[in-house]
């Protein structure tokens, strides 16, 4: 059996962010080159699919994500990031290793199954589900059934938790460009401020979101950054928003958009600037199959597990094209040490005892 601790730690010491991910590919490789009851396809970007053939009939699709973030770790581990400025903060290394021990324990059982295994790049914003959908490589087997987990850092370790339906979100990058004219502040009739129509568009986005949207079918329009001007006594010639869009429906995200659009009209007329949009990574929300989370719930109850009954989050996850190809289920693994941890924060570190509690369910679920 391999050793499931050291290979998160030689993982969580190497992240490497979206469609990066070459040290990652070549380390798996070494593992999955090494069992010989698995055919291993790659891809020309980073990215293996190890594929099992000792059943009859449809396969099975397990998938983790490989890609890390771009942020400073501050956890003080023994194994901490050894490229600057990367880390595992969403606990893809941790995905990474229950994949690799799901496939060793599979192996060693020989049990009559098909079975794929997908280590997918570029989870974060970039659209490593899309890609990998688009080589037309799954298109090659006959699949039933897909399914991922994502340690969560509010659960502790020995707890699931999922819902049957809409489980994560549709999401929307944006970006939000707009272009006016510098001018010295004691002349502002000379210029076009971008900065004002910035700040401007992103209150009344707010107001909007928030009378015209039901709170029984709620959303999130929300931009994290922002950028504007050069020096401090200068209008503002350009200013740049980037946020996210979130709805648990598609009409809603066509309807965010309208407004988006509609009050960029708005603010051209207003101070004589550009809008422009840019539209970037969209998710498809994740729904889960009623029979799969049934199934889930009542393996978790017959081996000791905690299962809580989940809502609906505003989280973004590409496994949703998956969900939306074969009938999918995704939940939440509990992986807190003792206290809650934030996903995509510097001190995440899930539990390692999560690991075995993710290859026994994932093996329960074949």
């Amino acid at each position: 059996m391999i050793d499931l601790i050291k290979i998160r730690q030689d993982l969580h010491r190497i992240p490497e962010l979206g469609f990066e991910e070459f040290k990652t590919t070549a380390y798996l490789s070494s593992i999955l080159e090494g069992i010989n009851e698995i055919t291993i396809y790659y891809f020309d970007f980073p990215g293996v699919l190890a594929v099992y053939s000792r059943g009859n009939g449809s396969y099975k699709l397990f998938r983790a994500d490989m890609d890390a973030l771009p942020i400073s770790e501050k956890t003080n581990c023994s194994f901490s990031s050894r490229h600057s400025g990367k880390m595992h903060a969403c606990g893809h290394d941790v995905h990474m290793t229950i994949l690799l021990g799901l496939i060793d324990k599979v192996v060693h059982k020989r049990i009559k199954e098909n079975l794929l295994f997908l280590f997918q790049p570029a989870e974060e914003g970039m659209g490593g589900a899309e890609r990998i959908l688009k080589t037309g490589i799954l298109d090659r087997f006959k699949i039933s059934n897909a399914f991922a987990l994502h340690v969560s850092g509010s659960l502790p370790v020995g707890t699931i938790s999922t819902k049957p339906g809409i489980f994560f979100a549709n999401t929307q990058e944006i970006e939000m460009k707009i272009t006016g004219k510098s001018a010295h502040v004691a002349f502002p009739e000379h210029g076009r401020n971008a900065l004002a129509a910035g700040a401007e568009f992103y209150l009344e986005i707010q107001k909007i979101v928030k009378s015209e949207f039901d709170r029984s079918d709620p959303v999130v329009c929300e931009f994290g950054k922002m950028r504007a001007g050069t020096v401090m006594n200068a209008i503002a010639a350009e200013c740049t928003l980037e946020g996210t869009m979130r709805a648990f429906t598609l009409k809603n995200m066509k309807r965010i958009r309208k407004y988006i659009e509609e009050l960029s009209l708005t603010l051209n007329k207003k101070y004589d600037v550009q809008f422009q949009q840019i539209y970037k990574s969209f998710y498809k929300q994740v729904t889960n199959e009623s029979a799969l989370y049934e199934k889930l719930k009542y393996i978790a109850a017959n081996s000791g597990y905690d299962f809580v009954e989940a809502d609906a989050v505003f989280t973004g996850e590409d496994f949703g094209y998956y969900a939306e190809k074969y009938t999918g289920l995704l939940f939440w693994l509990g992986a807190n040490q003792g206290e809650k941890q934030n996903l995509h924060s510097p001190n995440f570190l899930p539990s390692e005892k999560s690991i075995e509690i993710g290859v026994d369910l994932l093996y329960k679920m074949i």
